[in-house]
């Protein structure tokens, strides 16, 4: 689902351009971020902060080395001039976590465009859901943190 209030085709072209990335991001996709994201680009997510294309590349290579498979289904895209939202779920898999299961985390990412390229992403997600709930003594403890923050 898509809701257009005012775009270029710019930002159609990118925002299509990502999706495609991200469908099936693995090392082999990591020269495509050049494209797409400008070199000034600010990458924000709960890990931390990546300042330019290098960084990012960098993060990726370093992330992309240790999953079985990472893939991002685009669910709902919103697009106001320049800027977008994209609503996603991410199917991943890494041999530590739940013996190497795929696994599904729910994400936003708030995306800023300039010179038909991403320059800002900010992504929100849990990261506990990602990462802490499946190691096995820190789960059970984060688990039982939030049962508590429920009642």
């Amino acid at each position: 689902m898509t809701l257009k209030v005012t775009e270029s085709e710019s930002v159609q072209k990118t925002l299509a351009q990502l999706a495609e990335v991200y469908r099936q991001l693995d090392q082999s996709s990591l020269p495509q971020l050049a494209q797409i994201y400008h070199p000034q680009v600010v990458f924000i997510d709960p890990v931390g902060q990546h300042d330019g294309i290098a960084a990012l590349e960098g993060y990726f290579r370093q992330l992309l080395k240790s999953v079985n498979d990472c893939r991002f289904d685009i669910q709902q895209t919103l697009i106001s001039g320049d800027e977008a939202t994209l609503v996603w779920r991410m199917a991943y898999s890494h041999p530590s976590l739940k013996k190497g299961e795929t696994l599904y985390l729910d994400g936003i990412s708030h995306l800023k465009l300039a010179e038909g390229q991403v320059i800002y992403q900010r992504d929100y997600y849990d990261l506990g859901a990602m990462l802490y709930e499946h190691v096995p003594l820190l789960g059970r403890a984060v688990k039982a943190l939030k049962a508590r923050l429920k009642a």
